[in-house]
């Protein structure tokens, strides 16, 4: 079995209503909206040759564009573009249209096949100035809107203004979020009609219980019984990532909850999660949260903060 079976038995509408159903259950867009400003939503992948979805409280200028023939040919020109760069696996980049409204959107991946995406309300990269808006509206009277630059502008105030690292902070956060989302969902798809785990849930299962322990690729292929080659190749095309990447990213955000416990020195959260050496651990915290442990323990202990981890908790479905 591999990714693209799986994703041929399970439709995309069944697909996204299993991440749906998941994303739900967590409060994500709360808690996203409660830290950001912005709102996000789970949707399905934009169908190509479709307008842009403007759902009923986006902004009017977006509702302005989209009543116009033009405008709505135009809105499908950047859907399509949306669409393409989300399935091709590109860096995430935001995708800005019209007087500078822009939107961010990740893609989450079930079983390793990119199925919907994270997509947030539209936001400014930079506060327009009177020529950007003036612009605006000449774009909108050719294409038949009735719009003036007092509206445009009103429009535009009030929007959330996201500077280079704050921007880089929240497409990070969404990047999280979405691994997380596309990860517990394809646990529950990888699990037969009769309840019984197929091999790499028995996998995936058998790693979070014995985190603690070494755990080679080849111990963990055979008490699913599944030789290396064949597990390595069937983890990598269902889970988007390999083995190893796995395993260090749970053991990673495992570490992250642990470190909230200040009675745990750094060197028993190494152990409890893994990792032989101390140094190696020190390394690959930082590469992966962009601070050590000691320094992530500071940030969060004491300050009323809910870590990412302990929002969204790794183990299970």
């Amino acid at each position: 079995m591999n990714g693209q079976v799986i994703m041929t038995e399970c439709s995309p509408e069944l697909a996204y209503r299993l991440l749906l159903e998941v994303h739900e259950a967590h409060g994500f867009e709360a808690a996203f909206r409660k830290a950001t400003g912005l709102r996000v939503s789970l949707r399905p992948l934009p169908a190509l040759g479709e307008g842009v979805g403007i759902l009923p409280e986006e902004n009017p200028v977006c509702q302005l564009v989209v009543q116009t023939p033009a405008g709505a040919s135009f809105c499908r020109e950047m859907q399509a573009r949306l669409r393409r760069s989300l399935e091709a696996g590109q860096p995430v980049e935001p995708l800005t249209c019209l007087a500078g409204l822009t939107v961010l959107a990740v893609p989450v991946r079930l079983c390793g096949e990119p199925v919907a995406m994270l997509h947030t309300n539209r936001l400014l990269l930079h506060q327009p100035g009177p020529a950007e808006v003036e612009k605006a509206v000449r774009q909108l009277r050719s294409w038949g809107a009735p719009a003036t630059e007092q509206a445009v502008a009103e429009a535009l105030q009030g929007l959330v203004v996201l500077d280079p690292p704050r921007l880089e902070a929240v497409l990070r956060l969404l990047g999280i979020y979405a691994e997380y989302l596309g990860d517990l969902a394809s646990r529950r798809v990888l699990a037969d009609r009769q309840g019984r785990p197929c091999a790499l849930a028995q996998a995936l299962a058998y790693i979070r219980d014995h985190l603690p322990e070494r755990l080679p690729l080849r111990e963990v292929a055979r008490r699913v019984n599944l030789s290396p080659y064949y597990f390595c190749k069937l983890f990598h095309r269902t889970m988007g990532m390999t083995f190893t990447e796995y395993l260090a990213r749970v053991r990673l955000e495992r570490a992250k909850d642990l470190l909230l416990n200040p009675t745990l020195s750094v060197s028993e959260v190494a152990t409890a999660v893994g990792f032989g050496s101390i140094p190696h651990f020190n390394r690959s915290f930082k590469k992966y949260t962009g601070m050590t442990p000691t320094a992530y323990r500071a940030s969060r202990v004491g300050r009323h903060k809910v870590p990412l981890t302990a929002a969204f908790p790794s183990g299970g479905s």
